[in-house]
């Protein structure tokens, strides 16, 4: 789903003109991300986003395997979903799947 679905959806379910819905849209995705780039973001109901570092590792180029290279810690973000919105999500595409 993209933004500007995003945004019309809200609007239909809200009764907010959709250029009032596309800021709300562009407002949230902000606060979302500086949240994350804090190191941690919990929406209740939805899920947790986190941020972890990988390990520095020594990677090869296939092409000249005798070379190695450092590859340097960098940050990844991990998304945990709660139980609740797991269930869910499982319950609803098992249903759909045995529809089929």
């Amino acid at each position: 789903m993209k933004r500007r679905h995003i945004a019309q959806r809200l609007s239909d379910e809200c009764g907010l003109l959709v250029g009032h819905a596309d800021k709300v849209v562009g407002s949230l995705t902000e606060i979302i991300v500086q949240e994350i780039i804090k190191g941690e973001l919990e929406l209740p109901g939805v899920g947790k986003f986190e941020v972890r570092w990988t390990k520095p590792m020594i990677g090869r180029n296939p092409l000249k395997p005798k070379i190695e290279i450092e590859i340097p810690p960098r940050p990844k973000i991990f998304f945990k979903p709660t139980k609740d919105l797991a269930d869910r999500v499982i319950k609803t595409l098992a249903v759909v799947a045995s529809k089929k």
